[in-house]
């Protein structure tokens, strides 16, 4: 059984702040540094200082970007900068993007949501998780007591019985808009407790997948567990919650690009790289459409990669025989994994040809993740990196499937589009 409830959002006040736009950011995880500063000098109240806030030489136990989230987090509290909404709600959030050329809107609720271990089989993780992330989550957690950014959770309505109440709400104006040049976000609140209990009944015998947020989950989880006693309200946390059967679930994949942790022998690698797969050498221009392209078409019926190993030299590699993998597999890994693009990557190539095991932490040193290809290749142009390696994305139905089943994917695995904004809505422990 699921526990979603409605709670009091707290909400920018944009006569301090000037407009939401300019106090909202992207996920911490996908912010770069250059990007960090320029949210930084957008606005003085922007988000960014609570979710991801900026590391100095002269950091210590006592200050540092987690002692600085809790002090700013606290003053725009005290300040009225940061309001409590004065009733309960859930906030119902839209997304108006293109993808492919054609056009959606994802619609959701942001909620509170009550947690529980994955054992129990009601709340789904579909990826592995990195303890550094989870380290820096649970610190600021620790010194903030507050959810600044929602995990975004799917769960399954056929039926659209939840989408036809929010399809309601979204008739009316909305609280605020933004329009990010990419999306069209806009937030409105629900209040309306009839309806509100509604949702709450008819996704409680539901299961949640977690599509992106899994170290905030695992970190919210454990933070409930240590201090059920001593932080009231802890047992819940801020979710994003979508319908994953509603047509509007964009997933990109996400590329990898990887340094051999020897001096890579590209002749033997190649050879290697034949055992499993016909490798194809390219004899045209490449570039980030033409390898969407490839992918796509050797991609129908078969697993596909395709490798870019510099100087414009790529390859298509086309899976022999899928069955090729389970050999490679421990025991502990189902061999339903085998119908994964990035599986087979990670088992074949990556631990067995390259002896790169991606889920030790001394080895995430020897692998990137980039969505864009376009800078996955210059990554290795660059020389500071031997292989970018593309994939095509993985499928909803298989991240349902395999969640279901309590089976993970490796990490990074999928890149749902787009990613929610920060700041549209804060979750602070109630005393």
């Amino acid at each position: 059984m699921i526990e979603v409830i409605p709670f009091h959002g707290l909400l920018y006040n944009l006569d301090i702040t000037g407009p939401l736009e300019g106090v909202t950011a992207p996920p911490y995880d996908v912010i770069s540094p250059a990007q960090q500063e320029a949210l930084y000098e957008k606005n003085p109240y922007n988000v960014v200082r609570l979710i991801l806030g900026k590391e100095y030489e002269s950091d210590s136990e006592n200050d540092n970007r987690y002692t600085r989230s809790a002090k700013v987090f606290k003053d725009w509290t005290d300040q009225g900068i940061l309001k409590k909404d004065e009733k309960t709600g859930f906030y119902l959030y839209s997304q108006e993007y293109e993808f492919e050329g054609d056009k959606f809107c994802r619609i959701g609720f942001f909620a509170r949501v009550g947690v529980q271990d994955f054992s129990e089989g009601n709340i789904c993780p579909h990826e592995f998780t990195l303890s550094k992330a989870k380290t820096d989550r649970t610190r600021l957690l620790n010194a903030c007591h507050a959810n600044f950014s929602p995990i975004f959770g799917l769960y399954s309505d056929p039926e659209e019985e939840i989408d036809s109440i929010l399809n309601e709400v979204i008739k009316k104006k909305p609280l605020h808009t933004i329009d990010d040049g990419l999306v069209l976000h806009k937030l409105w609140r629900m209040d309306n407790a009839e309806k509100n209990q509604k949702i709450s009944e008819l996704i409680r015998d539901k299961k949640i997948y977690i599509a992106d947020g899994h170290h905030r989950y695992e970190t919210a989880l454990a933070f409930a567990k240590k201090n059920e006693d001593t932080v009231a309200d802890s047992s819940h946390v801020m979710m994003f919650l979508t319908n994953m059967d509603s047509g509007s679930m964009s997933i990109f994949p996400i590329h990898r690009v990887v340094k051999s942790p020897v001096p890579l022998d590209k002749e033997f690698f190649l050879k290697r790289l034949s055992e499993y797969f016909d490798v194809i050498p390219w004899t045209t221009e490449v570039n980030g459409a033409e390898i969407k392209t490839r992918l796509i078409e050797f991609g129908k019926g078969c697993i596909t990669f395709c490798a870019y190993m510099g100087n414009g030299k790529t390859y298509t590699l086309i899976a022999n025989d899928p069955k090729n993998i389970l050999p490679l597999l421990d025991s502990d890994e189902p061999k339903d994994l085998q119908v994964l693009d990035v599986m087979q990557l990670h088992a074949i190539i990556f631990r067995e040809i390259l002896k790169i095991d991606t889920r030790k932490k001394e080895n995430q040193e020897f692998v990137s993740y980039k969505v864009n290809p376009e800078e996955a290749m210059k990554m290795v142009d660059s020389g500071k990196y031997d292989i970018a390696f593309f994939v095509n994305p993985t499928k909803i139905k298989e991240v349902r499937r395999l969640a279901g089943m309590g089976i993970r994917l490796p990490q990074k695995a999928t890149f749902f589009y787009p990613k929610l904004l920060s700041g549209l809505v804060i979750n602070k422990f109630e005393k």
